[in-house]
């Protein structure tokens, strides 16, 4: 396969076929009808007067990239980035500086609240994940361009933060006066495994003569892994996963080490009867790794001046390449170290309004801010509510993410007796198109989706008509 191409096929292989998954549907935050809503404004008591949350699921897949931006569709064709009519501009445009992909996910295990007085606690325990992936838009160069004389590419936006960790949540709010509430969460966290990447240098120059690849970073990581230290400045003698076995796996995901913390913090605002208004400041904090701690550091410069073949052997040509590989192991100098190392969370900010029309109708506006490095993003939601009956609750709302993608959303939530069901869900995919390539059979694909929210559970309510003049569930 030419190499040109082959770049490009792992570049659109990691973009459009890893989910870019934790952020809670913004629909759920006006559905105060939910107690997991004190997720994401600690400040926000349920109107339930107790609660126990059975499992629930949650997760966040986010792309600065959509179908449409890595294959175009020009005069009602659908072309490859490899044909002469592709619009590199419009792929630079959706990226930016480095192509975003996100995942979150977390699973609640349990949770429990209740009201006292004017005060509210809550308690939840889960398993959170996170995986932030940034590729440099001059990766993409390279399908643009090839290797020109003279052109300098750089890589040093390439980042990798991931992270699988347990949370324990103890949350606390107090209805301070008739029109103030704040609410304060405290999250210990323990790490399970974890990895992040810090490069300070990634460029490579090339001319017609040779190429030169400059480095310089390090890569964290604790894992199951072992490796073999080789000489003081070389590439390791081997890095190989740890064979566990199976109690030894459900000890290291039981282990409650690699302590970290974070805190989320949040107000609301009662005006009227009518307005509500409502701050949160979430996810400020973060994960220390300390136990299976392996890291790589590297620097240098290699020059690369051509391959020696002849024909078109693909064994010789795949040894030429392996050669490149080995010399840059050496010419490139190594340190492997054991050092710790703390993993971010990234914070988020939350602002809200809401008005009720009447006891069963209220409509809300949400700004969500996503602070990660070399990342910021905002999102807006616009939702209606709607509380018809006493035993259900709708929400329809309309999100839309600052250069990414747009789409209604939806969440409802069901009373049996004390069980109550709820789903949440954000830019619900509404857009397809048959795509077929060079003739080929034609399938199926939601061509503009770059985001993809939702959040399901069961949760057993007490007190279910909460505040004697603010119900669980209007009625008419």
């Amino acid at each position: 396969m030419n190499i040109k191409k082959y770049i490009l096929a792992v570049s659109l292989a990691l973009v459009v076929l890893i989910p870019a998954q934790g952020q809670s549907p913004m629909g759920l935050y006006f559905m105060e009808t939910i107690p997991q809503s004190h997720q994401i404004n600690p400040a926000m008591q349920p109107r339930a007067n107790a609660f126990f949350s059975l499992p629930s699921v949650n997760a966040l897949f986010q792309s600065d990239m959509a179908f449409n931006d890595a294959f175009q569709e020009v005069g009602g064709e659908w072309i490859t980035p490899w044909s002469q009519r592709f619009d590199y501009s419009d792929l630079y445009g959706a990226i930016g500086e480095a192509a975003n992909i996100n995942q979150y996910g977390d699973v609640d295990v349990l949770g429990i609240g209740f009201r006292s007085g004017r005060d509210y606690f809550t308690f939840s325990m889960g398993i959170k994940s996170v995986m932030q992936t940034g590729l440099p838009s001059d990766l993409f160069k390279i399908a643009e361009l090839g290797f020109p004389h003279d052109e300098s590419f750089d890589f040093s936006s390439t980042r990798l933060k991931q992270a699988l960790y347990h949370e324990l949540a103890f949350g606390y709010s107090r209805k301070w006066n008739d029109k103030f509430t704040f609410g304060l969460k405290f999250k210990p966290l323990f790490g399970i495994v974890g990895g992040v990447t810090d490069i300070d240098r990634f460029q490579l120059n090339t001319s017609r003569t040779q190429w030169d690849m400059i480095v310089a970073g390090t890569v964290y990581s604790s894992a199951p892994v072992d490796v073999e230290e080789g000489e003081p400045g070389d590439f390791p003698e081997s890095i190989d996963e740890r064979d566990l076995s199976d109690d030894e796996t459900t000890d290291y995901f039981k282990s409650f080490s690699n302590g970290g913390m974070a805190f989320d913090l949040g107000a609301v605002y009662r005006h009227d009867e009518q307005w509500t208004f409502s701050a949160a400041l979430t996810n400020l904090g973060y994960v220390r790794f300390k136990d299976d701690l392996n890291s790589l550091s590297f620097n240098g410069t290699y020059s690369f001046d051509g391959i020696n073949v002849e024909g078109s052997d693909e064994d010789e040509i795949e040894q030429a390449f392996e050669d490149i590989a080995d010399s840059i192991k050496t010419v490139i100098e190594y340190d492997v170290k054991h050092e710790k190392f703390s993993v971010p969370l990234s914070p988020l900010l939350y602002l809200g309004g809401s008005y009720r029309l009447t006891p069963a109708v209220t409509f809300g506006l949400l700004s969500r801010s996503v602070f990660q490095q070399h990342n910021f993003r905002q999102d807006f939601n616009l939702s209606a509510n709607l509380q018809p009956y006493n035993f259900v609750a709708l929400n329809l709302n309309y999100g839309v993410r600052l250069n990414g993608g747009n789409g209604v959303g939806m969440g409802t939530s069901f009373l049996l007796g004390p069980l109550q069901l709820y789903f949440a869900a954000d830019y619900l995919p509404t857009r397809y198109s048959d795509v077929t390539f060079d003739d080929g059979d034609s399938f199926p694909m939601f061509y503009r989706q770059k985001d993809l929210s939702f959040r399901f559970g069961l949760n057993l309510i007490f007190g279910r008509h909460g505040y004697r003049d603010e119900p669980m569930l209007a009625g008419n």
